[in-house]
């Protein structure tokens, strides 16, 4: 039985040589089909209507292996790793694969923390698969709005994902569901933080990416999102996070996102660190280490500080808080 992991994984894993800046903290496993994925994301190198390799995820490689094979690897190295992650893609019969590979894990004595990113299923699935081993469900909404969830054509409706959203919360608990929000997919910045509050609302928690346009998908011409732009994002997700309102922090002014000046911007670097997870570090997952969105340790925020501040001072922010 195959299954993808991402380079940076099977390095870790000790399966191929490969230089890295910062290493992944989590062992990152994607669904393997040589066709991709039944859905259609226009952004997604996965999506069946992409003519990119399927050996593709974002910007990142990720090779198939021999279930079996990975499972070895992890036991032998299990003490680099926080938590292990399975991606779904749509397929037939996706579910039942995604609780036979937890279950083979779980069998061969893996005892890592193990996350599924899904999208919507049944509730019966989201209990079957907390009762084999999985603690931290991701939900790929992707989409800030209806409208944007349309134009990238997502599989599914805007419902339907808060729907799953809350029977997944129902299941796992609160603060234990990510959802995935792309940043640059079109969106206003006012429907990217009103779909924030609304994710801490519920009782969920935001991860947070940056759109990595890829060549061979319907997207792949659309630009990047702007870095000063996500730096205000990337704040107003972790004060939203530390249980800050939106409208106590931030308010809009022409469409942008202003952050107010307050206490909650007194030391605010840990806000780019990748959000995900625990143990969820992704590293270059969305960015080249030339231009870093998300960064995946505090040693690398460090050595960019000076960026960091510049960037900061652009968007109109005291450069200090950090």
């Amino acid at each position: 039985m195959l299954i993808r992991a991402s380079v940076g994984t099977l390095a870790q894993l000790g399966m191929i040589d490969l230089k890295m800046l910062e290493v992944p903290k989590t062992v990152y496993l994607l669904q393997y089909s040589p066709f991709g994925c039944l859905a259609s994301c226009t952004f997604c190198s996965q999506s069946k209507d992409s003519s990119s390799s399927k050996d593709l995820l974002s910007r990142i490689r990720w090779p198939a292996v021999e279930l079996d094979t990975i499972i070895e690897r992890v036991l032998q190295n299990e003490k680099k790793f926080s938590r292990l992650c399975i991606q779904s893609i749509i397929k037939e019969n996706f579910e039942e694969e995604l609780l036979h590979i937890v279950r083979r894990m779980r069998k061969a004595g893996i005892s890592l923390p193990i996350s599924l990113s899904i999208s919507p299923v049944g509730r019966g699935f989201l209990q079957r698969a907390k009762g084999v081993g999985v603690d931290f469900i991701g939900v790929g909404l992707d989409a800030a709005s209806p409208r944007v969830l349309a134009k990238v054509k997502k599989p599914h409706t805007w419902e339907e994902y808060w729907n799953f959203i809350t029977d997944s919360i129902r299941v796992f608990g609160k603060r234990k569901v990510n959802v995935h929000l792309i940043f640059g997919l079109g969106e206003a910045e006012t429907e990217f933080a009103e779909a924030m509050q609304r994710v801490y609302d519920v009782g969920a928690e935001v991860s947070l990416f940056a759109f990595t346009p890829l060549a061979g998908t319907p997207a792949e011409e659309n630009g990047r999102p702007d870095v000063i732009r996500y730096r205000i994002i990337q704040i107003l997700r972790s004060l939203l996070s530390k249980g800050y309102q939106l409208n106590e922090v931030a308010y809009f002014e022409k469409g942008k996102v202003v952050l107010k000046q307050g206490p909650w911007l007194n030391s605010i670097r840990f806000a780019f660190l990748t959000s995900g997870c625990p143990g969820c570090n992704r590293p270059f997952y969305n960015e080249s280490p030339a231009l870093i969105y998300n960064y995946p340790s505090v040693s690398l925020i460090e050595k960019d500080i000076n960026v960091i501040k510049r960037q900061l001072s652009r968007a109109g922010l005291n450069p200090e808080v950090v």
